[in-house]
């Protein structure tokens, strides 16, 4: 019970951290409403430099595959916790008006594909999961 409230308090602040350091001058310039993504997954210790490698901001990997799919803002944070497991906890707001469509889209695409087969072998889902964990938003400071 201890690792699973040490994991949900993390994860509380790292989506409040990461939502309170976004703007939003895009969302008040459409009213549109944005869907916030909150996310999480562990990563096997021995991928965490490659894993930081691939992400940084020379290697452009599949970032524009996520902004035409209206992906943005979209964040990875790397933390160990008390239980001495890494994981990751993503952030991204979705701005388009067709969530499944886009996502379905980006999941054709042959680069997300191929980063894919470089990222998942990296990561170990959540007991229960198949993939990365969406996490319930609790709180957003407009």
């Amino acid at each position: 019970m201890r690792k699973l409230t040490a994991l949900l308090l993390a994860t509380a602040l790292m989506v409040g951290l990461t939502i309170g350091c976004n703007s939003n001058a895009g969302e008040e310039e459409t009213n549109k409403e944005i869907k916030r993504v909150g996310m999480v997954i562990k990563i096997k210790p021995e991928y965490i430099d490659e894993y930081r490698k691939i992400h940084s901001a020379s290697n452009a990997g599949v970032r524009d595959l996520l902004t035409k799919a209206h992906m943005h803002n979209f964040s990875i944070f790397l933390h160990q916790l008390e239980d001495g497991n890494w994981y990751e906890f993503g952030y991204y707001e979705y701005t388009g008006d067709d969530f499944e469509a886009d996502m379905a889209t980006l999941d054709k695409h042959p680069r997300n594909i191929e980063w894919l087969k470089v990222c998942d072998p990296m990561q170990v889902p959540l007991e229960g999961e198949t993939g990365w964990a969406e996490m319930e938003q609790v709180y957003f400071n407009q």
